[in-house]
């Protein structure tokens, strides 16, 4: 077997290993935004989010999501959600920045 042609297999196998990657990582993400902007719009209907941390540390040591967004009228706030199940643990008032 040629060993150039056997190189260029596993250099195409790896391109196409880096791409599936990379289309899961993207779906999941996808998933885990849409969950969280759905348990979101049960607490602040017609609110947008802002940005999503993917995990944060309480002091009791919880890890947890956080997601910053924005109210119709122009209020943010940082809601806190629970890591398995995306539901709504509490929020607080934060800057827009």
């Amino acid at each position: 077997m040629n060993k150039t042609l056997l190189l260029e297999g596993f250099r195409w196998m790896f391109i196409l290993l880096v791409a599936c990657v990379i289309i899961i990582y993207g779906y999941q993400r996808f998933l885990l935004h849409s969950s969280i902007e759905t348990s979101l719009q049960t607490v602040s209907p017609d609110s947008t989010i802002i940005g999503i941390i993917q995990t944060h540390t309480t002091d009791n040591k919880e890890k947890v999501y956080e997601a910053l967004y924005r109210t119709k009228d122009g209020k943010c706030y940082r809601a806190s959600f629970e890591r398995n199940g995306h539901t709504f643990i509490g929020n607080q008032n934060a800057s827009c920045e």
